[in-house]
């Protein structure tokens, strides 16, 4: 896996995607039991073996997973992130824990382009993540007071599951990464919506899903991003920012292919970014609250480039 080089890598918001206000994750263990249906395992052509644990940072509907991660021989928590464009990064919290090369600095921006910090440019000798290794990953080391007001490990993208189909599954709390393609024909449409991906044609970017839905009749695009913990709707007359506390929370109804669902609690913001070479403005993020209040079983199928979406 080749990872475009760092030196000049500026580190936008949607590298990270991870926006966390303190005091808002209250405990609802009710509302995060195991689920009993594994039909999912069976249908996208998983082995028991593929099939692993899924953890998550704190309780609640708030709470985004984390994956384990070996960075040389050191396993960490960090969080599986699909606004991750870079691929990986990690933050101080390891700085006297894993071993790293020091290649120089580099400034982090924020999605406007405004400045946010600055990074240390680094290099791992090795990465391992679900038996796949890689070697001589170049990286970033940030503060993580930049991204968050809890500390926080790191996060892992995409990038890292090219040519692979991952599923997550936060109810029952599991991941399953295969490398076998689905066998679509045998796919039941009824339970599975499954809708082409859509890739930016922007290098930082090409790695973040992004896929159509309808939204007040017409077609937009979502902005798929499991590292936020809110999830965003673009009205142009809010003065709300991403990354600022929110203001106004509204209930938004869309459909994704033949699936209606309402998105609660939606923040509105002034603007959201948006990527190029897409067909549509991004007017949705959607994010890792939605995926718990509409309890779905999402799939992201990086060999034949689909994304699959299933209530539980």
């Amino acid at each position: 896996m080749r990872l475009k080089t760092l030196q000049t890598v500026s580190v936008v918001v949607a590298v990270v995607g991870i926006i966390v206000t303190a005091g808002v994750y209250v405990a609802n263990r009710g509302r995060q039991t195991l689920a009993t249906d594994s039909s999912w395992v069976y249908d996208l052509g998983y082995q028991e073996d593929e099939v692993h644990p899924l953890t998550f940072s704190w309780p609640g509907d708030r709470s985004v997973p984390q994956v384990p991660v070996t960075l040389g021989d050191k396993t960490v928590d960090l969080f599986f992130d699909t606004g991750c464009g870079v691929g990986i990064f990690l933050t101080n919290t390891l700085e006297n824990q894993v071993r790293y090369t020091l290649l120089g600095t580099s400034e982090a921006l924020n999605r406007d382009g405004s400045h946010r910090g600055w990074n240390k440019l680094i290099r791992l000798a090795e990465i391992e993540v679900f038996g796949a290794t890689h070697n001589g990953v170049q990286t970033i080391m940030s503060d993580w007071r930049m991204y968050s007001s809890e500390k926080f490990n790191g996060a892992i993208g995409l990038a890292y599951f090219q040519d692979r189909v991952v599923t997550l599954d936060y109810v029952g709390r599991r991941i399953a990464i295969g490398s076998n393609p689905i066998d679509y024909a045998q796919l039941d449409q009824d339970k599975y919506i499954v809708l082409p991906l859509r890739r930016s044609t922007d290098p930082m970017q090409v790695h973040l899903p992004f896929f159509e839905a309808e939204y007040n009749s017409e077609p937009v695009i979502v902005y798929l991003d499991t590292g936020k913990n809110h999830s965003y709707i673009w009205n142009p007359e809010s003065r709300g920012s991403i990354g600022a506390k929110p203001e106004k929370y509204s209930d938004v109804p869309i459909k994704i292919g033949s699936l209606e669902l309402e998105l609660k609690d939606m923040v509105e913001v002034g603007s959201i970014a948006q990527a190029e070479g897409l067909p549509f403005p991004t007017v949705i993020e959607m994010n890792s609250d939605q995926i718990w209040k509409n309890r779905l079983l999402v799939t992201l199928d990086l060999i034949d480039h689909k994304i699959i979406f299933r209530q539980l």
